[in-house]
């Protein structure tokens, strides 16, 4: 079924932590109802809680970091990379007549 026009957009994100809470509810529920002891589920509500939790913490940080601005001076061109060294090659020489450091 289509959204109404008027409806606000939820995130995917939001979707994501409705699912992780759900799995923080159900995972103890199913573990209590195969016999497992109670502190075992307890343990496992806990730290599938905090993971939660640091996933919320991490997603909303990086909303915040992507809307921030991009300083200009990381905008100054394209990347110029330097090839790798091929397969079984040497050392690169020294420049300028120094020897490279931890050498006699």
């Amino acid at each position: 079924m289509p959204r109404p026009a008027h409806a606000p957009v939820r995130p995917s994100e939001d979707d994501l932590l409705r699912w992780a809470a759900l799995g923080c509810l159900l995972a103890p529920a199913v573990l209590l109802w195969r016999g497992v002891p109670f502190l075992t589920a307890a343990g496992v509500a806990c730290g599938l809680a905090a993971v939660a939790a640091a996933s919320r913490m991490l997603i909303r940080r990086s909303r915040r970091l992507a809307a921030l601005p991009r300083p200009r001076h990381l905008d100054t061109g394209p990347r110029v990379s330097t090839p790798a060294p091929a397969p079984g090659a040497s050392a690169p020489l020294p420049t300028r007549g120094r020897a490279p450091r931890g050498t006699p």
